[in-house]
């Protein structure tokens, strides 16, 4: 069966806030991506970043505040097929670049080589021709250029969550996972490293919450899905009261 990893991320929007606030990933991803962006030497040059999957922007915030790029010395591209999540990007990040970010809803042509830093941060679930995206966001990176991105693994527990939703229909997982962007990778000859970074989500235990983070990696494919199984499977974080996860992504870095 063919992958169709839509989502739309504008149903679940509370949801998805209600993850980011209880989950330690948003901190971990940046923190580790700090590492590479550091030895890029931004002394008196521009720095071009181009964000693919920029969504509301709040990660990309916490990534370029903590580089610590001046606002004169930052380009930002944004990417986003969402149109309401792409314009509060583009406010969200506007204290941090003199100039107006460029934004669009989709990769073009005139992209290519042109850009020091390529971000692309837990978005590649989604993507429906993963090799031919990977290839052109490669191809965007001057020769200097640094690729990060981000994903989880099938291991990943919520990736486990979700293969076993489907599973309960009798489908295939519709979304891309750590092992398929490897894969792509591979197929480009890409050098690349990899390393997995971990995180833990923690939550008060009660089944509204549980639904928060069902809602949120199901979205519109919930309604097909019977939800007592789901619902069950949070039983074994359950520790006091809380439902604490502990689990990783893998990090991808790339260097033309």
């Amino acid at each position: 069966m063919s992958k169709n990893p839509a989502k739309d991320f504008g149903e679940i929007a509370s949801d998805y806030a209600f993850f980011e606030q209880h989950a330690t990933e948003a901190l971990e991803d940046a923190r580790a991506y700090q590492e590479h962006v550091a030895t890029i030497n931004s002394a008196g040059r521009v720095i071009n970043l181009l964000d693919f999957g920029c969504g509301s922007g709040t990660f990309t915030a916490r990534f370029v505040e903590q580089a610590g790029w001046p606002p004169e010395q930052l380009r930002l591209t944004l990417v986003e097929p969402a149109d309401s999540q792409r314009s509060q990007a583009v406010a969200r990040l506007a204290r941090f670049t003199a100039t107006p970010a460029v934004e669009s809803s989709a990769l073009t042509v005139a992209l290519d080589a042109c850009f020091d830093v390529v971000l692309a941060n837990q978005v590649l679930y989604y993507v429906s021709d993963l090799e031919d995206t990977l290839r052109r966001l490669i191809a965007a990176l001057t020769p200097t250029g640094l690729f990060l991105t981000a994903i989880g693994a099938r291991a990943n527990v919520l990736m486990e969550f979700l293969i076993a939703a489907f599973n309960l229909l009798g489908r295939q997982m519709p979304y891309n996972t750590s092992e398929d962007v490897e894969a792509a990778l591979t197929a480009l000859n890409a050098n690349y490293e990899k390393r997995p970074v971990s995180y833990e989500l923690s939550f008060s235990d009660s089944e509204e919450n549980r639904m928060r983070i069902i809602r949120f990696l199901l979205s519109d494919h919930l309604v097909q899905i019977p939800l007592e199984p789901l619902l069950e499977r949070f039983d074994q974080f359950s520790r006091d009261g809380r439902i604490e996860i502990r689990t990783q992504t893998d990090h991808y870095t790339l260097r033309p």
